[in-house]
């Protein structure tokens, strides 16, 4: 293709898909501050409310359901943006792409594994029939690419999360607010049934002081009740307290999902991001982009967790030299929002353009 073919991409609808205003409301910020005229297109306001919403979006049947497809594909035949991204997409059946493909360019995004151990959820059971009938799809994994191609979708390629620069910054914290937030080592995120909750007991038993989010009702039963209390509550943090624990805390803890068969994260750009040491489980791209012991350093077990904890804490010039060395990587290999959104609009630019 001759890229002086190339039109570029100034109009963009997104579908939103999920619930926190990192992810869409994200990206139609950072799409605008580009220069490229972004609406958002609230999926959420057409469901029911309350129970029967949250049925409906759980099933993904129901009035509400056929509501936001009626209006989606309305608004789509009347603005005829020229692209459409649908986030996640779990609404949307082959039927309804095909008909969003008459008025526009239409493409997709998945941040979770929808190829993976969860694939037969209801939430997939539309998505994976439908995703032949996408122009294009960017998955935020390797191996969902891969499957992709394999199953059938013309175009898919690899946008990797990021930071998003307007929130993930170091704060400069008042004395109320480190002794709010103030520990030596926080993590922030779900349970899962892998290492991570031998590697937090195991700190916790030490005396650490370690501070643990993520939802209570995840992490409760999953550890012992004297654990628990020392380290809980485990509550969900909004988004500014979450970024204000990160700039009060020494250590960053990063595990990633099994289920989702990750190596990456948005911790993992989240917490060098706000000016925090990143300490991480080691995997091939983890040692890829960070050189370890200069710009984050990694653990494969807890002892080798514990070990690197204590060492750490007891080094604060290397802790705090080795974070300034992660957030200066993170900026100049370009792992924040806007250069995502540069390369999303690049690919489907030549993907609209091949089409």
């Amino acid at each position: 293709m001759n890229t002086a073919d190339k039109q570029p991409i100034r109009s963009v609808v997104i579908a939103r898909g999920a619930f926190a205003d990192i992810y869409e409301p994200a990206w139609v910020k950072a799409l605008n501050d580009l220069g490229v005229k972004t609406t958002l297109f609230d999926a959420h306001r057409y469901t029911l409310p309350g129970l029967l919403g949250r049925v409906e979006r759980r099933l993904l049947w129901g009035p509400g359901i056929r509501r936001l497809q009626e209006q989606l594909l309305k608004q789509v035949a009347e603005q005829r943006p020229d692209c459409l991204l649908l986030y996640q997409g779990h609404a949307f059946p082959a039927e309804m792409i095909t008909a969003l493909n008459k008025f526009t360019f239409v493409v997709g995004y998945h941040n979770d594994d929808p190829f993976g151990s969860r694939r037969r959820m209801l939430r997939y059971r539309h998505l994976l029939p439908a995703l032949p009938h996408y122009h294009g799809y960017h998955f935020y994994r390797t191996v969902n690419v891969d499957e992709a191609l394999a199953c059938g979708v013309a175009r898919a390629a690899l946008l990797l999360p990021g930071y998003i620069p307007w929130l993930d910054y170091p704060r400069t914290l008042t004395s109320e607010q480190q002794k709010q937030w103030g520990c030596d080592v926080i993590f922030a995120g779900h349970w899962e049934n892998d290492q991570r909750s031998a590697c937090l007991i195991q700190v916790a038993r030490q005396q650490i002081n370690l501070r643990l989010y993520g939802g209570e009702r995840y992490w409760r039963p999953h550890l012992p009740q004297s654990v628990y209390q020392q380290i809980g509550p485990a509550l969900h943090l909004s988004t500014e307290a979450y970024r204000l624990a990160l700039s009060a805390a020494k250590i960053g803890l990063c595990f990633v999902s099994k289920h989702n068969r990750d190596l990456y994260t948005r911790r993992t750009f989240e917490i060098p991001a706000c000016g925090l040491f990143l300490l991480a489980e080691r995997n091939p791209w983890m040692q890829e982009h960070f050189q370890e012991g200069k710009e984050a350093d990694f653990f494969s077990s807890p002892d080798e967790l514990v070990e690197k904890i204590i060492f750490y804490l007891h080094n604060d010039s290397l802790r705090l030299r080795i974070a300034a060395a992660g957030r200066q990587r993170l900026q100049a290999d370009g792992h924040d929002l806007y250069s995502r959104m540069r390369q999303w609009l690049h690919e489907v630019a030549c993907w609209r353009a091949a089409n």
